[in-house]
Protein backbone atom coordinates (compact mmCIF):
# COMPACT_ATOMS: atom_id res chain seq x y z
CA UNK A 1 0.00 0.00 0.00
CA UNK A 2 2.66 2.68 0.85
CA UNK A 3 4.49 2.08 -2.60
CA UNK A 4 1.00 3.13 -4.51
CA UNK A 5 0.77 5.67 -2.65
CA UNK A 6 4.23 6.96 -2.97
CA UNK A 7 4.15 6.33 -6.58
CA UNK A 8 0.67 8.22 -6.97
CA UNK A 9 2.30 11.03 -5.02
CA UNK A 10 5.90 10.87 -7.29
CA UNK A 11 2.80 10.87 -10.37
CA UNK A 12 1.14 14.02 -8.96
CA UNK A 13 4.24 16.00 -8.17
CA UNK A 14 5.54 15.18 -11.93
CA UNK A 15 2.37 16.80 -13.06
CA UNK A 16 2.68 19.60 -11.01
CA UNK A 17 5.97 20.24 -11.99
CA UNK A 18 4.93 20.28 -16.02
CA UNK A 19 1.50 22.43 -15.38
CA UNK A 20 4.13 25.14 -13.36
CA UNK A 21 6.22 24.93 -16.28
CA UNK A 22 3.20 25.28 -19.05
CA UNK A 23 2.59 29.10 -18.65
CA UNK A 24 6.38 29.34 -19.31
CA UNK A 25 6.22 27.68 -22.62
CA UNK A 26 2.77 29.15 -23.03
CA UNK A 27 3.71 32.44 -22.55
CA UNK A 28 6.30 32.18 -25.62
CA UNK A 29 4.28 30.36 -27.76
CA UNK A 30 1.53 33.12 -27.68
CA UNK A 31 3.83 36.20 -27.65
CA UNK A 32 5.59 34.26 -31.17
CA UNK A 33 2.06 33.41 -32.58
CA UNK A 34 0.88 37.35 -31.81
CA UNK A 35 4.30 39.12 -33.69
CA UNK A 36 4.01 36.81 -36.31
CA UNK A 37 0.29 37.99 -36.78
CA UNK A 38 0.53 41.28 -35.92
CA UNK A 39 3.58 42.49 -37.61
CA UNK A 40 2.13 40.54 -40.91
CA UNK A 41 -1.23 42.50 -40.40
CA UNK A 42 0.72 45.48 -40.09
CA UNK A 43 3.16 45.01 -42.65
CA UNK A 44 -0.34 43.97 -45.07
CA UNK A 45 -1.71 47.38 -43.71
CA UNK A 46 1.12 49.90 -44.49
CA UNK A 47 1.20 48.94 -47.81
CA UNK A 48 -2.82 48.78 -48.91
CA UNK A 49 -3.32 50.79 -51.80
CA UNK A 50 -6.03 53.13 -51.06
CA UNK A 51 -3.85 54.08 -48.25
CA UNK A 52 -1.29 56.73 -47.93
CA UNK A 53 2.02 56.22 -47.17
CA UNK A 54 1.59 58.17 -44.19
CA UNK A 55 -1.60 55.90 -43.33
CA UNK A 56 0.17 53.03 -43.51
CA UNK A 57 3.29 54.16 -41.12
CA UNK A 58 0.05 54.77 -38.39
CA UNK A 59 -1.70 51.68 -39.15
CA UNK A 60 1.78 49.90 -38.67
CA UNK A 61 2.61 52.08 -35.34
CA UNK A 62 -0.83 50.98 -33.85
CA UNK A 63 -0.40 47.16 -34.45
CA UNK A 64 2.79 47.57 -33.06
CA UNK A 65 1.58 49.51 -29.64
CA UNK A 66 -1.32 46.63 -29.87
CA UNK A 67 1.67 43.98 -29.86
CA UNK A 68 3.56 45.80 -27.22
CA UNK A 69 0.60 46.51 -24.37
CA UNK A 70 0.32 42.61 -24.87
CA UNK A 71 3.71 41.94 -24.22
CA UNK A 72 3.92 44.16 -21.28
CA UNK A 73 0.98 42.32 -19.53
CA UNK A 74 2.28 39.08 -20.30
CA UNK A 75 5.47 40.05 -18.71
CA UNK A 76 3.79 41.48 -15.54
CA UNK A 77 2.09 38.27 -15.41
CA UNK A 78 5.26 36.27 -15.06
CA UNK A 79 7.20 38.96 -13.74
CA UNK A 80 9.42 39.69 -16.43
CA UNK A 81 8.53 43.58 -16.60
CA UNK A 82 11.96 44.87 -17.96
CA UNK A 83 13.18 42.56 -20.43
CA UNK A 84 9.84 41.53 -22.15
CA UNK A 85 9.07 45.03 -22.58
CA UNK A 86 12.66 46.10 -23.86
CA UNK A 87 12.20 43.90 -26.52
CA UNK A 88 8.68 45.05 -27.13
CA UNK A 89 9.92 48.27 -27.34
CA UNK A 90 12.98 47.30 -30.09
CA UNK A 91 10.17 45.53 -31.89
CA UNK A 92 7.89 48.47 -32.15
CA UNK A 93 11.12 50.53 -33.80
CA UNK A 94 12.12 47.81 -36.19
CA UNK A 95 8.34 47.62 -37.11
CA UNK A 96 7.90 51.17 -38.07
CA UNK A 97 11.12 50.81 -40.36
CA UNK A 98 9.35 47.29 -41.57
CA UNK A 99 6.06 49.32 -42.82
CA UNK A 100 8.91 51.66 -44.71
CA UNK A 101 10.18 49.53 -46.13
CA UNK A 102 7.44 47.07 -47.22
CA UNK A 103 5.52 50.61 -48.76
CA UNK A 104 8.28 50.96 -50.91
CA UNK A 105 8.28 47.06 -52.10
CA UNK A 106 11.36 46.16 -50.81
CA UNK A 107 9.89 42.82 -48.59
CA UNK A 108 13.73 41.66 -48.04
CA UNK A 109 14.21 44.52 -45.87
CA UNK A 110 11.66 43.85 -43.37
CA UNK A 111 13.69 41.82 -40.30
CA UNK A 112 11.04 42.49 -37.98
CA UNK A 113 9.15 38.75 -38.13
CA UNK A 114 13.15 37.65 -37.80
CA UNK A 115 14.06 39.94 -35.34
CA UNK A 116 10.90 38.67 -33.23
CA UNK A 117 11.38 34.88 -33.61
CA UNK A 118 15.00 35.14 -32.58
CA UNK A 119 14.88 36.56 -29.55
CA UNK A 120 11.24 34.36 -28.51
CA UNK A 121 13.88 31.42 -29.62
CA UNK A 122 17.06 32.25 -26.88
CA UNK A 123 14.91 33.22 -24.53
CA UNK A 124 12.95 29.95 -24.77
CA UNK A 125 15.46 27.60 -25.01
CA UNK A 126 17.09 29.47 -22.22
CA UNK A 127 14.45 29.26 -19.52
CA UNK A 128 12.41 26.73 -20.42
CA UNK A 129 12.44 22.56 -19.41
CA UNK A 130 15.15 20.36 -21.68
CA UNK A 131 11.55 19.37 -23.34
CA UNK A 132 10.32 23.07 -23.22
CA UNK A 133 13.05 23.94 -25.12
CA UNK A 134 12.55 21.40 -27.48
CA UNK A 135 8.67 22.29 -28.46
CA UNK A 136 10.04 25.89 -28.22
CA UNK A 137 12.64 25.31 -31.25
CA UNK A 138 10.44 23.22 -33.00
CA UNK A 139 7.79 25.77 -32.91
CA UNK A 140 10.33 29.00 -34.01
CA UNK A 141 11.10 26.70 -37.15
CA UNK A 142 7.45 26.05 -38.34
CA UNK A 143 6.99 30.29 -37.48
CA UNK A 144 10.40 31.10 -38.95
CA UNK A 145 9.33 29.08 -42.37
CA UNK A 146 5.82 30.43 -42.16
CA UNK A 147 7.06 34.03 -42.16
CA UNK A 148 9.50 33.40 -44.99
CA UNK A 149 6.11 31.72 -47.01
CA UNK A 150 3.78 34.89 -46.12
CA UNK A 151 6.09 37.80 -46.91
CA UNK A 152 8.53 35.99 -49.66
CA UNK A 153 7.39 33.19 -50.96
CA UNK A 154 8.22 29.81 -51.81
CA UNK A 155 12.52 30.63 -52.54
CA UNK A 156 14.91 28.23 -51.98
CA UNK A 157 17.21 31.36 -50.11
CA UNK A 158 14.58 32.65 -48.88
CA UNK A 159 14.12 29.32 -46.93
CA UNK A 160 17.65 28.70 -46.50
CA UNK A 161 18.31 32.00 -44.65
CA UNK A 162 15.22 31.59 -42.43
CA UNK A 163 16.46 28.35 -41.16
CA UNK A 164 20.05 29.25 -40.85
CA UNK A 165 18.60 32.54 -38.44
CA UNK A 166 16.34 29.49 -36.49
CA UNK A 167 19.41 27.88 -35.85
CA UNK A 168 21.64 29.95 -34.80
CA UNK A 169 18.75 31.14 -32.20
CA UNK A 170 18.48 28.00 -31.02
CA UNK A 171 22.24 27.71 -30.85
CA UNK A 172 22.49 30.91 -28.78
CA UNK A 173 19.73 29.82 -26.11
CA UNK A 174 21.36 26.60 -25.63
CA UNK A 175 24.79 28.64 -24.91
CA UNK A 176 22.51 30.37 -22.49
CA UNK A 177 21.28 27.24 -21.35
CA UNK A 178 24.47 25.82 -20.43
CA UNK A 179 25.79 28.93 -18.59
CA UNK A 180 22.38 29.47 -16.03
CA UNK A 181 22.58 25.58 -15.61
CA UNK A 182 26.33 25.66 -14.64
CA UNK A 183 25.83 28.66 -12.58
CA UNK A 184 22.99 26.98 -11.06
CA UNK A 185 25.05 23.82 -10.63
CA UNK A 186 27.56 25.92 -8.83
CA UNK A 187 24.99 27.86 -6.23
CA UNK A 188 23.84 24.98 -5.20
CA UNK A 189 27.22 23.08 -4.50
CA UNK A 190 27.61 26.24 -2.73
CA UNK A 191 24.59 26.11 -0.74
CA UNK A 192 25.46 22.27 0.24
CA UNK A 193 28.88 22.91 1.23
CA UNK A 194 27.79 25.78 3.77
CA UNK A 195 24.98 23.28 4.73
CA UNK A 196 27.56 21.15 5.77
CA UNK A 197 29.34 22.87 7.25
CA UNK A 198 27.15 24.38 9.51
CA UNK A 199 25.73 20.58 10.16
CA UNK A 200 29.06 20.14 11.31
CA UNK A 201 29.23 23.00 13.50
CA UNK A 202 25.70 22.04 15.31
CA UNK A 203 26.83 18.81 15.81
CA UNK A 204 29.68 20.16 17.74
CA UNK A 205 27.84 22.82 19.66
CA UNK A 206 24.58 20.50 20.53
CA UNK A 207 26.52 16.87 20.55
CA UNK A 208 29.63 17.87 22.26
CA UNK A 209 28.86 20.71 24.81
CA UNK A 210 25.51 19.10 25.59
CA UNK A 211 27.08 15.69 26.20
CA UNK A 212 30.22 17.28 28.37
CA UNK A 213 26.82 19.59 30.21
CA UNK A 214 24.74 15.74 30.91
CA UNK A 215 28.16 14.01 31.97
CA UNK A 216 28.61 16.93 34.29
CA UNK A 217 25.17 16.96 35.62
CA UNK A 218 25.48 13.22 36.89
CA UNK A 219 28.70 13.89 38.73
CA UNK A 220 26.84 17.28 40.65
CA UNK A 221 24.03 14.20 41.58
CA UNK A 222 27.34 12.26 42.33
CA UNK A 223 28.86 14.70 44.50
CA UNK A 224 25.51 15.61 46.13
CA UNK A 225 24.93 12.97 47.93
CA UNK A 226 28.58 12.04 48.78
CA UNK A 227 30.28 15.20 48.91
CA UNK A 228 27.61 18.07 49.50
CA UNK A 229 30.63 20.59 49.91
CA UNK A 230 31.50 20.15 46.13
CA UNK A 231 28.15 20.50 44.75
CA UNK A 232 29.23 24.26 43.89
CA UNK A 233 32.33 23.39 41.98
CA UNK A 234 30.17 20.80 39.73
CA UNK A 235 27.43 23.38 39.22
CA UNK A 236 30.07 25.79 38.12
CA UNK A 237 31.14 23.79 35.78
CA UNK A 238 27.63 23.04 34.34
CA UNK A 239 27.69 26.41 34.01
CA UNK A 240 30.65 27.02 32.16
CA UNK A 241 29.52 24.64 29.44
CA UNK A 242 25.98 25.85 29.55
CA UNK A 243 27.86 29.69 28.64
CA UNK A 244 30.03 28.19 26.02
CA UNK A 245 27.01 26.27 23.97
CA UNK A 246 25.21 29.41 24.03
CA UNK A 247 28.00 31.47 22.73
CA UNK A 248 29.29 29.16 20.26
CA UNK A 249 25.18 29.01 19.13
CA UNK A 250 25.63 32.85 18.69
CA UNK A 251 28.21 32.51 16.86
CA UNK A 252 26.63 30.77 14.26
CA UNK A 253 23.92 32.77 13.74
CA UNK A 254 26.15 35.89 13.58
CA UNK A 255 27.73 34.15 10.83
CA UNK A 256 24.42 33.19 9.27
CA UNK A 257 23.00 36.56 9.38
CA UNK A 258 26.13 38.20 8.34
CA UNK A 259 25.57 41.23 11.34
CA UNK A 260 29.51 42.33 9.63
CA UNK A 261 27.32 44.10 7.43
CA UNK A 262 30.38 43.43 4.56
CA UNK A 263 28.92 40.41 2.71
CA UNK A 264 32.19 39.05 4.75
CA UNK A 265 30.93 35.78 7.22
CA UNK A 266 32.04 35.73 11.06
CA UNK A 267 33.52 32.42 11.93
CA UNK A 268 31.59 29.56 12.99
CA UNK A 269 33.73 28.86 16.21
CA UNK A 270 36.72 29.92 17.92
CA UNK A 271 40.11 28.09 16.79
CA UNK A 272 41.28 25.69 19.04
CA UNK A 273 44.80 23.92 19.25
CA UNK A 274 46.32 21.22 20.94
CA UNK A 275 47.31 23.40 23.93
CA UNK A 276 43.61 23.38 24.48
CA UNK A 277 43.26 19.60 24.50
CA UNK A 278 43.95 19.39 28.42
CA UNK A 279 41.00 21.41 29.29
CA UNK A 280 38.81 19.86 27.13
CA UNK A 281 39.62 16.35 28.68
CA UNK A 282 39.33 18.15 32.18
CA UNK A 283 35.67 19.10 31.35
CA UNK A 284 34.83 15.80 29.91
CA UNK A 285 36.62 14.21 32.95
CA UNK A 286 37.44 16.52 35.93
CA UNK A 287 38.61 14.34 38.19
CA UNK A 288 40.53 12.56 35.51
CA UNK A 289 38.90 9.95 36.78
CA UNK A 290 38.22 7.26 33.92
CA UNK A 291 40.46 9.47 31.14
CA UNK A 292 44.20 9.47 30.72
CA UNK A 293 46.00 12.24 28.76
CA UNK A 294 49.61 11.70 27.03
CA UNK A 295 50.19 15.23 25.47
CA UNK A 296 53.37 16.32 23.93
CA UNK A 297 54.77 19.19 22.01
CA UNK A 298 51.94 21.50 22.84
CA UNK A 299 53.56 24.25 21.83
CA UNK A 300 54.89 22.53 17.99
CA UNK A 301 54.28 24.94 14.97
CA UNK A 302 51.45 23.39 13.54
CA UNK A 303 49.91 24.16 9.42
CA UNK A 304 46.61 25.81 9.15
CA UNK A 305 43.71 23.78 11.02
CA UNK A 306 45.79 21.29 12.06
CA UNK A 307 46.20 22.10 15.23
CA UNK A 308 41.95 22.76 15.15
CA UNK A 309 41.17 19.49 13.38
CA UNK A 310 43.26 17.44 16.20
CA UNK A 311 41.13 19.13 18.67
CA UNK A 312 37.92 18.24 17.11
CA UNK A 313 38.99 14.41 17.05
CA UNK A 314 39.59 14.40 20.53
CA UNK A 315 36.06 16.23 21.43
CA UNK A 316 34.14 13.77 19.23
CA UNK A 317 35.98 10.91 20.66
CA UNK A 318 35.43 12.06 24.01
CA UNK A 319 31.61 12.52 23.07
CA UNK A 320 31.43 8.81 21.87
CA UNK A 321 33.11 7.60 24.56
CA UNK A 322 30.30 9.19 27.14
CA UNK A 323 27.91 8.43 24.74
CA UNK A 324 28.24 4.63 24.07
CA UNK A 325 30.77 3.42 26.80
CA UNK A 326 29.91 6.10 30.39
CA UNK A 327 31.66 3.25 32.29
CA UNK A 328 34.83 2.36 30.52
CA UNK A 329 37.72 4.37 30.51
CA UNK A 330 39.45 6.18 27.98
CA UNK A 331 43.35 6.97 26.99
CA UNK A 332 43.57 10.12 24.64
CA UNK A 333 47.38 10.22 23.35
CA UNK A 334 48.49 13.53 21.28
CA UNK A 335 52.31 13.05 20.29
CA UNK A 336 54.42 14.21 17.16
CA UNK A 337 56.88 11.08 15.37
CA UNK A 338 58.66 11.89 12.00
CA UNK A 339 56.91 15.09 11.20
CA UNK A 340 53.60 13.50 11.45
CA UNK A 341 50.71 14.77 14.45
CA UNK A 342 49.63 11.21 15.82
CA UNK A 343 46.50 10.76 17.51
CA UNK A 344 44.87 8.13 19.58
CA UNK A 345 41.75 7.57 21.71
CA UNK A 346 41.16 4.29 23.03
CA UNK A 347 38.59 3.49 25.37
CA UNK A 348 36.60 0.21 26.81
CA UNK A 349 33.63 -0.79 28.33
CA UNK A 350 31.49 -0.47 24.64
CA UNK A 351 28.30 -1.78 25.14
CA UNK A 352 26.78 -3.96 22.29
CA UNK A 353 25.37 -2.33 19.53
CA UNK A 354 26.74 0.47 20.22
CA UNK A 355 29.73 0.43 17.84
CA UNK A 356 27.56 -0.05 14.91
CA UNK A 357 25.63 3.56 15.88
CA UNK A 358 28.93 5.08 16.45
CA UNK A 359 30.63 4.07 13.04
CA UNK A 360 27.65 5.78 11.20
CA UNK A 361 28.01 8.99 12.89
CA UNK A 362 27.51 12.16 11.43
CA UNK A 363 30.31 13.42 13.79
CA UNK A 364 33.12 10.57 12.77
CA UNK A 365 31.73 11.73 8.91
CA UNK A 366 32.53 15.02 9.07
CA UNK A 367 35.84 14.79 11.14
CA UNK A 368 37.06 11.86 8.68
CA UNK A 369 36.60 14.40 5.32
CA UNK A 370 38.44 17.47 7.27
CA UNK A 371 41.09 14.85 8.22
CA UNK A 372 41.22 14.00 4.06
CA UNK A 373 41.42 17.39 3.23
CA UNK A 374 44.86 18.12 5.31
CA UNK A 375 46.28 14.98 3.56
CA UNK A 376 45.85 12.95 6.72
CA UNK A 377 44.23 9.48 7.22
CA UNK A 378 41.86 8.32 9.82
CA UNK A 379 40.66 5.22 11.00
CA UNK A 380 37.58 4.31 13.88
CA UNK A 381 36.92 0.76 14.62
CA UNK A 382 36.47 -1.87 17.79
CA UNK A 383 40.41 -3.56 17.90
CA UNK A 384 38.75 -6.29 20.47
CA UNK A 385 35.22 -6.96 20.78
CA UNK A 386 35.44 -4.13 24.07
CA UNK A 387 37.12 -1.49 22.85
CA UNK A 388 36.86 1.08 20.44
CA UNK A 389 40.24 3.28 18.86
CA UNK A 390 40.38 6.12 16.77
CA UNK A 391 43.59 6.85 14.87
CA UNK A 392 44.03 10.22 13.00
CA UNK A 393 47.40 10.86 11.45
CA UNK A 394 47.86 14.76 10.15
CA UNK A 395 51.12 15.81 8.14
CA UNK A 396 52.73 18.89 9.83
CA UNK A 397 54.16 19.74 6.17
CA UNK A 398 52.77 21.88 3.76
CA UNK A 399 50.69 19.54 1.03
CA UNK A 400 52.12 20.36 -2.46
Amino acid sequence: MTTSSDGGRGRLGSLAARLKAAPKIAEFAVLALLLVVDFELAARLAVVPETGPADGLIAGALATAFVAVVVAALALARGRLPVVVSVASGFAVSLLGSGVAASAGFPWLSLTESAALVVLTVFGVRAASLRGAIAVGAGALVGALAVTLLRIGVDGTAILLAVLVWGCAVIGGAAGRFVRLRRESALEAARQAERLELARELHDVVAHQVTGIVVQAQAALAVARADPEHTTEALTAIEAAGTEALAGMRRMVGAIRDEHGDGESAPLTVPYGLDDIPTLVDRFDPGHERTTLHLEDADAPLPPGVGESAYRVVREALTNARKHAPDGTTAVSVRVVDAELLLEIENDGVRAGSREEGAAGFGLTGLSERVTALGGAMRAGADTPDTWTVSVTLPLEPQR
